[in-house]
């Protein structure tokens, strides 16, 4: 059985509760990021033992589809909003990178070598220990995958991924290729819901004459979250133009030959029924099951094909004595086919690597040098629990042959001496010095004599042990690249090895500040200013040149994101006008909002900057503050809004005040004490009732409620806003209108705090969207799900998580800042019941720029 859960799945248990241990002695739940975290796929044998964990790190990965080879297929939804749906190869035991692997940061942490590209950023693709995405597909909602192997539909479909995506309505098949020791594919759509929007394929299977079917649970949404049609489904079929009638194979398992003919179906139900007939028939069915290994050019057998082939090896393996199978496989590692090679390794793996290792590495022997990178990726894989000394050399077998540019090898080679993870590397060392340099030899693109350094350099990247902290503090700060990657800018090689520095912060926190230290005074300006992030101010004032240094790095960069960046990490002080030329420059960007906590922290210096400053500059400032939403923020606010004359920067303050549930409840305060001008008040009830704080809301709704708000109850049925004609070119106005500015991104534009709509209208029918924007609550997206967080010093803060580590909550606040909250001083965390987007936002703009509204969302694709 292959199966898995998602990023809120906690633990796998027995029938009575206990959490169970797998094969390999490790604890099968993600609690506390150790030693997984977040989703999981899973094998076990059909009576539930033999739990193995087979990969970690994904977020919302629906279901595990597997290929008569043992390849493992599986789709990963992204957090709403951010285009990284992914197709994973899945390489057993590997990280696949949703959250940061050594401390459980959320992927919008900052870290060093961050991707530009939010896809790639979110899937942590430029971490060491990360195996890379075979295929990314946009926004959506993916659900089931099967792979087809039959032979009814188009010959490019077979032995490929069919997979169903609910968001944009279609059901496509990922055409694969071998990609050095992984794959890439490309998209072939098969079944596409252009004319119906609510067509949410959820699960595709292959019927046994090879069809497909495809269930649809047909529904305006996506509805997983608030299903708007619970009373309707669907059914389709898809099949060629010569086989329309649906004819059911008459399977007969009471006979060795009608159980291997049932084997060779398209549909797993048919091949388990086979398979258990099988198992019974003993050895009558192993010498018939055998015969076609090896493989004659005529193709005389039966289970000629390669899948067929594959589930006779199985079949034996699981069905037969040691000597037949040890026979067999010895015989199938040596097969024309790369992909039963591959089958006989992972089959012997599953037999023996815990009672018979011994037997493995035997056959693991035969195929370290093979000319396939697939074969040699599952060869290391195999070793990854063996810590024997041949073991240990095999592996290194596997290195010489491997090409530095592959990430696919990089990661295999990795998850193969993770376990063993300084044993393996000190024989790989040992090896490299037994290596006498050669001419070039004819083999690929570089001789084993040249290949053998850049590979172990990537290898050290990747490694996770004692020495590897001053490995790569030699490395970064050597004056030439590798050779392997002279292509590439220099600072963009630092950064990724100041990454897998960071990365060992948790693990080995002596040896990285003492590596940080060596690049931070010996690398170029560049390096050595990122360097500057792994350490504190103590540790740089430590050395007598530590302050010079850092100031000959700071002056370059003031203005940049990373000024802001070690302003705070360093605890440095009178920037505070560099900080503010920041934000004047760089209102919208997130350092910006960091930059005005920076200045906030003295309270009466920032308070002077808005009363000496221009509007302009006033109104900056109080945007970013508002932002932050802390309490020294919320005091700024509160201290310049009584002395404040312009009429314009007050009226920012409000707005900026409202973001935050203290604001909001200065503000009604002022309200209750006669304090607020006549002039602020519509704006400050506005305001107040897009509060994200429901508390605030009903407050605000009783004491300071909105004139011209028109009631959702005064809205015109679903059925007559449908039937209603929505104009696109007024509805971006009412999107401003409505404050949907405040809180969603559109194209690259407005706040980043609820989910990026810059693609909706490929996801929700026109009912959807009337739903979402009318009923928020009913169908809460399970990344925005809001939090409210209580403090010791009795801070009440509202958002969503956006990271969870052991030492401190992230969240994501109204006004789209990242509040850091030192678990230590939580006292209370709530989950809210209601979405964090506020009811009744329509009634700004009345049921026509509602309809008109929508019809604009409609045209985002």
């Amino acid at each position: 059985l292959y199966f898995n859960f998602g990023n809120a799945g906690k633990q796998l248990c027995d029938a009575k509760g206990n959490l169970i241990t797998d094969i390999h002695g490790v604890k099968c739940t993600n609690q506390n990021n150790r030693p997984y975290q977040d989703g999981m796929v899973f094998r076990c044998e059909l009576d539930g033992s033999n739990v193995e964990v087979l990969g970690w790190n994904f977020r919302n990965n629906w279901e595990i589809a597997v290929d008569s080879f043992g390849t493992l297929w599986q789709s990963d939804n992204d957090d709403d909003g951010n285009k990284g749906v992914r197709i994973n190869f899945v390489m057993e035991f590997g990280n696949y990178g949703y959250k940061d692997e050594m401390t459980g940061a959320g992927w919008q942490t900052p870290r060093l070598g961050m991707e530009k590209e939010i896809p790639q950023r979110h899937w942590h693709q430029n971490d060491p220990g990360v195996v890379p995405n075979m295929l990314l597909t946009g926004a959506g909602s993916p659900t089931g995958m099967q792979v087809y192997e039959g032979n009814l539909l188009p010959s490019i479909f077979h032995g490929q991924p069919i997979h169903c995506d609910a968001g944009p309505n279609i059901v496509r098949g990922y055409i694969t290729q071998p990609d050095g020791a992984g794959y890439k594919a490309e998209i072939v759509n098969i079944l596409e819901g252009s004319k119906d929007k609510w067509f949410r394929p959820s699960d595709v299977s292959v019927a046994p004459d090879g069809s497909l079917i495809i269930a649809d649970w047909y529904d305006p949404g996506v509805g997983g979250h608030g299903m708007g049609d619970t009373a309707r489904g669907r059914i389709f079929r898809i099949t060629t133009k010569s086989a329309m009638k649906y004819e059911m194979p008459n399977y007969k398992f009471d006979t060795v030959v009608g159980a291997i003919e049932a084997l060779k179906s398209p549909n797993e139900s048919a091949r388990y029924l086979a398979w258990i007939a099988l198992k019974g028939f003993g050895d009558k069915a192993t010498s018939v099951l055998e015969q076609p290994f090896p493989m004659t050019k005529d193709g005389e057998y039966k289970l000629a094909a390669p899948a067929h082939r594959a589930r006779a090896l199985w079949a034996v393996a699981q069905h037969s004595n040691v000597e037949t199978t040890q026979s067999l496989f010895n015989v199938a590692i040596t097969d024309t086919d790369s992909n039963i090679r591959i089958t006989a390794l992972r089959a012997a793996r599953q037999l023996w690597q815990q009672k018979q290792p011994e037997k493995l590495r035997q056959l693991i022997a035969k195929v370290v040098k093979d000319e396939s990178p697939a074969v040699r990726r599952e060869a290391s894989i195999a070793l990854r629990f063996d810590g024997s000394e041949e073991a240990n050399n095999l592996w290194v077998e596997v290195v010489k042959r491997s090409v530095v540019f592959d990430r696919w090898t990089i990661e295999a080679l990795g998850i193969g001496e993770d376990v063993r993870g300084d044993a393996r590397m000190a024989t790989l060392l040992k090896a490299k010095q037994n290596l006498v340099p050669k001419p070039y030899e004819a083999e690929g693109d570089q001789a084993t004599s040249l290949r053998i350094p850049s590979v172990l350099d990537e290898l050290i990247w990747r490694h996770k042990g004692t020495t590897t902290a001053s490995a790569l503090a030699s490395m970064l700060t050597e004056s030439l690249p590798s050779s392997a990657w002279a292509k590439v800018p220099i600072l963009q090689q630092r950064l990724r090895l100041l990454r897998s520095l960071q990365l060992l912060q948790t693990k080995y926190p002596t040896e990285v500040t003492k590596a940080a230290l060596e690049v931070f005074h010996k690398a170029d300006l560049e390096t050595s200013l990122a360097a500057a992030t792994l350490l504190s101010r103590v540790e740089i004032n430590k050395d007598p040149t530590g302050k010079a240094r850092l100031d000959e790095l700071l002056k370059p960069v003031i203005g940049k994101p990373a000024f802001i960046d070690l302003v705070e990490r360093l605890s440095l002080t009178g920037f505070e006008k560099e900080l503010l030329d920041f934000i004047l420059a760089n209102p919208n960007a997130p350092e910006a909002t960091t930059a005005a906590r920076l200045i906030a922290a003295n309270r009466e210096g920032a308070v002077n900057f808005i009363r000496q400053s221009d509007a302009t500059q006033a109104k900056a400032l109080i945007a970013a503050l508002g932002r932050v939403s802390d309490r020294a923020s919320v005091a700024v606010l509160n201290s310049r809004f009584p002395g404040e004359q312009r009429e314009d920067v007050r009226r920012a303050i409000i707005d900026a005040l409202a973001l935050s549930g203290e604001g909001g409840r200065a503000i009604l305060k002022w309200h209750k004490e006669g304090k607020l001008p006549e002039t602020v008040k519509e704006q400050a009830a506005l305001a107040l009732s897009r509060s994200t704080d429901a508390g605030i809301r009903g407050q605000a709704a009783s004491e300071l409620p909105v004139p011209a708000a028109q009631g959702l109850q005064d809205f015109p049925p679903l059925a007559e806003l449908m039937a209603m004609k929505g104009d696109p070119a007024k509805g971006q106005m009412s999107f401003m209108q409505a404050g949907c500015v405040a809180c969603h991104r559109v194209k690259g534009q407005f706040i980043d705090f609820g989910p990026d709509l810059s693609q909706i209208g490929s996801k929700l029918a026109k009912d959807g969207l009337f739903t979402a924007i009318l009923y928020p609550s009913a169908a809460i997206e399970h990344s925005f799900g809001g939090q409210q967080v209580t403090t010791k010093d009795g801070l009440t803060i509202l958002g969503y998580i956006i990271s969870d580590t052991d030492e401190a909550l992230t969240l994501r606040t109204a006004g789209g800042a990242a509040q850091v909250i030192r678990k230590a001083n939580i006292t209370k965390c709530e989950e809210l019941k209601q979405s964090l987007m506020p009811p009744g936002l329509a009634g700004t703009i009345g049921a026509q720029g509602l309809a008109d509204l929508a019809a604009w969302l409609q045209t985002l694709k």
